[in-house]
């Protein structure tokens, strides 16, 4: 019996439970990413926009590059979910409108940022941010090998 109520107590000081939602808080830290690219949002920004401070921020999400890639992924999943379900339409001409009409719709969502996350925070990336840059660029360039493959199946 002693032996359980010791690890009860234990359990109990293991950590405070998490105070805040962190796929609400990487949504604040996609939107200042989206806006402002990687290179201009600073860590002050990030933490102020999700409303945590800078350690909380390490051990949750990790550094900034790594903060940067799960926004990424949440913008992914949810802003571009519509990308690969267009590549599902019957014919090329029902692909091409789904992706037109809705890419449209998803850069112009009046609760986010204009344009594409992934653009905006490719074009002012230095050298110091090269690793970001590609990661961008080999995002985009298999979403065009997706659709290039989608269209030649279509032939």
């Amino acid at each position: 019996m002693k032996q359980d109520k010791k690890d009860e107590t234990v359990k109990a000081k293991t950590g405070r439970p998490r105070t805040f939602d962190a796929d609400e808080a990487l949504d604040c830290a996609m939107k200042v990413f989206w806006e402002k690219g990687y290179e201009g949002s600073s860590l002050p920004e990030l933490t102020k926009a999700m409303g945590m401070n800078r350690p909380s921020l390490y051990a949750v999400f990790g550094n900034k590059e790594q903060l940067f890639h799960k926004a990424l992924e949440r913008y992914s999943d949810t802003r571009m979910r519509f990308f690969d379900a267009a590549l599902e339409q019957p014919t090329a001409r029902q692909v091409v409108e789904a992706l037109l009409t809705q890419y449209v719709d998803a850069q112009t969502m009046p609760d986010g940022p204009h344009g594409c996350m992934g653009v905006n925070a490719a074009l002012a990336c230095s050298d110091d941010a090269l690793p970001i840059r590609d990661e961008l660029f080999a995002r985009r360039l298999r979403g065009e090998i997706k659709l290039r493959d989608r269209l030649r199946r279509a032939k």
